[in-house]
């Protein structure tokens, strides 16, 4: 059985990526991983600050409640297509590519969040395009 990854955020292209891999997963008799990484914030001050680093449980909770969000969303479960939900550490771009190391196709959503920012593809989905090990599908939203 062949596998398709599709990257997720919660966002409107993601949503959009993830009806078309479902779709595509029927299409092939693929099975579907479904993946939503998460990683500890990055900040940049001039001068230093003191915050608190969230907790890991924290963002683990809030990566595994995304997709479970997604999926209920998409009708993912009542589909028919075999999927597994993925939650790993790590940046989304190079998790994404770990996570399609197998696979036969990566399916992200493009950025697309205003009328200039749909012109350009976003880092994540620019990052798989250019080290992907396997085809990638770059699904753009109409919002």
């Amino acid at each position: 059985m062949s596998k398709i990854v599709v990257g997720v955020d919660g966002s409107a292209p993601s949503s959009t990526a993830l009806a078309w891999a479902i779709e595509e997963a029927k299409l092939r008799g693929a099975k579907l991983d479904v993946v939503v990484s998460w990683d500890y914030p990055v900040m940049a001050a001039s001068e230093p600050i003191f915050m608190p680093t969230p907790d890991r449980e924290v963002l683990e909770s809030g990566a595994e409640t995304t997709a479970e969000a997604m999926v209920a969303q998409s009708g993912l479960a009542e589909s028919g297509v075999t999927y597994q939900i993925f939650t790993p550490e790590g940046r989304p771009g190079e998790t994404l590519i770990e996570m399609a190391a197998d696979a036969d196709l990566l399916v992200v959503g493009s950025h697309g969040s205003g009328v200039i920012k749909e012109l350009f593809l976003g880092s994540v989905s620019n990052y798989c395009a250019h080290h992907s090990p396997c085809p990638v599908v770059l699904v753009r939203s109409s919002s």
